[in-house]
């Protein structure tokens, strides 16, 4: 870039109809593949998580920058599935357990192991939490030895005697405060649970069954100030809550889950107490951990989630899970919490625009209604414009003006005062199908839009007076899906995608055809107009099913010869999107639920690829390097670093 060096681009808001800040896109992808254990702590001030996976490996993320920080921590020869965080001489450090028989405790800050492994144990390590003895920082293991340890975090020192609670495994172990001394809660394989004296190893009381078959997590937390350890059932995927002075359980089992539970974590919102499961269905569900009433359900992992603890980031509680998908997530607790039910259907059309001053995103979708955001914030502005009676599939801002104009499903194009909600005349309805696509251009000296759709038209209106300008532009012999406009020789056109896969170019002062190319490919799906290197150029992405080939690229075309010039390094694009970023020509591509962001000029990926929380239905970019996503019912936001 000219003026500044993009470097990528960061997550400023996503939001779902649901009222929720959804998830924020994953840490990243790890190399490593699963990822069995998350635990979140701080680092000079900075809310980070920690991970490990199936190789046996950890890694470091920062969660407000969504990176990893420094290399990944190798030093186990087997899978780690034990993970906990403590501060170490005001230092943080992580403890993991692992199927190597042993424990390791991690400097955090530096990424070097601290002195040397834990080996007691003769079995695999699973089970690990971190507390204090004495005033000491001590880790607590349990092994499929059956044995629980107690080891002295500074000096890697055996505490006590290890006491051997199981004939089986020890698979998970917590600690809590219990009638006025520290003990350690576990379970076996086989699902009892057992609670012992931390300091001697004692067993307190007799062990109890929380579920009928077996308990695939645990952890400890206090309930209108009694200690009670919440249970996650591997068959029967309920949750349940545990009095560890009565041994009775709390309330009904959770239901929710259609599989086992394999993580549980704990917070506070506004003083109400929650919950947190991590499930084989792939879900990270809410509860209120009083009542037990599921609050709300976050998706977007594709594999098992394995592990989930809590953080604070901009003051704000989230949740980090991690899964067998090989990602990190991190998800908005107070708007899941705070989440009002609304109708605002799949999100098809996106853009930005400046009302009044202030930044906005303007959304259109299935509810037939067109949406304000704040761009900064995230949060709904006003009331939805309705008039629509179908599905908005098309939305275009007109330049240095707050109006919008939209194409529907109900074969009408309308147009709206973004400063005052109000719609600006009569619908136009010239068309008799589906209106698919819609640009606008100010380059006559006056406000103009050209519309196309499902009628096979192409048609031009003077949005001052509503007038459509000439007659409709009858050539294409399918559905027409995308327009856009340009500037050649000083002339002001319209460029449309064919069936055929070639473009055909219309004066936009009368709508009669210049040009049309005779590529004879496959149609365009796509078309985003633009300037590189003082030309104008359409970049289009066709239908891959109508293709033979397996790959389709994003085609770069000069609009004054409708010749080919070039393409991307990209295929099979679902979505396009082009704009200006410091004078620079930029394209947006997505795929599924990634976004990749292109230097048109040298044709190089800017930056690192981005995902949202779901399959991507409409994308724009503006000026300030600012991308905007919907994805379903939700959009989010990434601002340029």
């Amino acid at each position: 870039m000219s003026k500044r060096e993009i470097k990528g681009w960061g997550l400023r808001w996503a939001w779902r109809s649901t009222g929720e800040v959804a998830s924020i896109p994953p840490l990243g992808q790890a190399a490593y593949g699963k990822i069995h254990a998350v635990a979140t702590t701080v680092l000079d001030g900075l809310p980070v998580a920690v991970t490990a996976s199936q190789d046996g490996s950890l890694a470091l993320w920062d969660l407000a920058t969504q990176q990893q920080i420094g290399s990944t921590l190798t030093g186990h020869a087997g899978s780690v599935y034990g993970l906990a965080t403590a501060t170490l001489d005001g230092r943080p450090v992580a403890v993991s357990a692992s199927n190597d028989k042993s424990a390791r405790v991690w400097d955090l800050a530096t990424g070097r192991p601290i002195g040397s492994p834990f080996t007691a144990h003769d079995g695999i390590v699973r089970g690990v939490t971190t507390s204090t003895l004495n005033g000491r920082a001590v880790a607590v293991t349990g092994g499929s030895d059956g044995a629980v340890r107690v080891w002295d975090l500074a000096t890697g020192e055996q505490l006590a005697k290890p006491f051997i609670p199981y004939e089986y495994a020890a698979k998970h172990v917590a600690t809590a405060e219990l009638d006025g001394r520290t003990v350690v809660v576990s379970n076996s394989a086989l699902g009892e649970i057992r609670i012992s004296d931390l300091a001697t190893g004692e067993q307190l009381g007799e062990p109890f069954t929380a579920h009928k078959d077996t308990v695939s997590t645990l952890a400890t937390t206090t309930l209108h100030g009694r200690p009670v350890v919440v249970t996650g059932g591997h068959y029967d995927g309920t949750v349940r809550v545990w009095d560890l002075a009565t041994r009775r359980m709390v309330g009904e089992p959770w239901t929710g889950h259609d599989r086992g539970v394999d993580g549980v974590a704990f917070t506070t919102i506004d003083d109400r107490p929650v919950a947190l499961s991590a499930g084989v269905d792939r879900t990270v569900r809410l509860w209120d951990l009083a009542t037990g009433k599921q609050l709300h359900v976050f998706t977007g992992h594709t594999d098992y989630v394995w592990s989930v603890d809590v953080a604070v980031l901009d003051d704000r509680p989230v949740a980090v899970t991690g899964g067998s998908d090989g990602r990190v997530r991190v998800w908005d607790l107070r708007f899941g919490l705070e989440a009002a039910e609304s109708s605002v259907g799949q999100m098809r059309a996106v853009t930005t625009a400046t009302v009044d001053g202030q930044r906005v995103v303007v959304t259109g979708g299935d509810d037939h209604s067109v949406r304000l955001w704040d761009l900064t914030s995230g949060q709904p502005i006003g009331q939805p414009l309705t008039g629509h009676n179908g599905p908005i599939r098309a939305l275009a801002t007109v330049d240095d003006r707050a109006v919008a104009v939209t194409g529907s499903d109900d074969c009408t194009v309308r147009i709206w005062d973004l400063a005052t909600g109000k719609q600006l005349g009569a619908p136009l309805t010239r068309h008799t199908a589906a209106v698919s696509s819609v640009a606008t251009s100010s380059a006559t000296g006056q406000p103009l839009a050209v519309t196309a759709g499902a009628d096979k038209t192409v048609r031009v209106w003077n949005l001052a007076t509503g007038q459509e300008i000439g007659a409709p532009g009858v050539s294409h012999r399918r559905w027409v899906r995308a327009v856009g406009t340009a500037v050649v020789d000083g002339a002001p056109v319209s460029v449309s995608g064919a069936f055929h896969g070639g473009l055909r170019v219309r004066d936009l002062a009368s709508n009669r055809a210049i040009s049309s190319s005779q590529h004879h490919g496959t149609p365009v799906l796509q078309l985003a107009t633009t300037e590189v290197g003082g030309r104008a150029v359409a970049l289009t992405a066709s239908e891959v099913r109508w293709n033979r080939q397996r790959d389709v690229p994003v085609e770069l075309w000069e609009v004054a010869t409708n010749r080919l010039i070039g393409k991307l390094p990209v295929v099979n694009v679902e979505l396009l999107a082009v704009a200006s970023l410091d004078g620079q020509p930029v394209a947006v591509t997505t795929k599924g639920s990634l976004v990749e962001v292109w230097d048109l000029t040298t044709r190089r990926q800017l930056g690192r690829r981005l995902q949202l929380p779901g399959v991507v239905t409409a994308i724009a970019m503006n000026e300030s390097g600012d991308i905007v996503g919907c994805f379903a019912s939700g959009v989010a936001v990434f601002a340029a670093e």
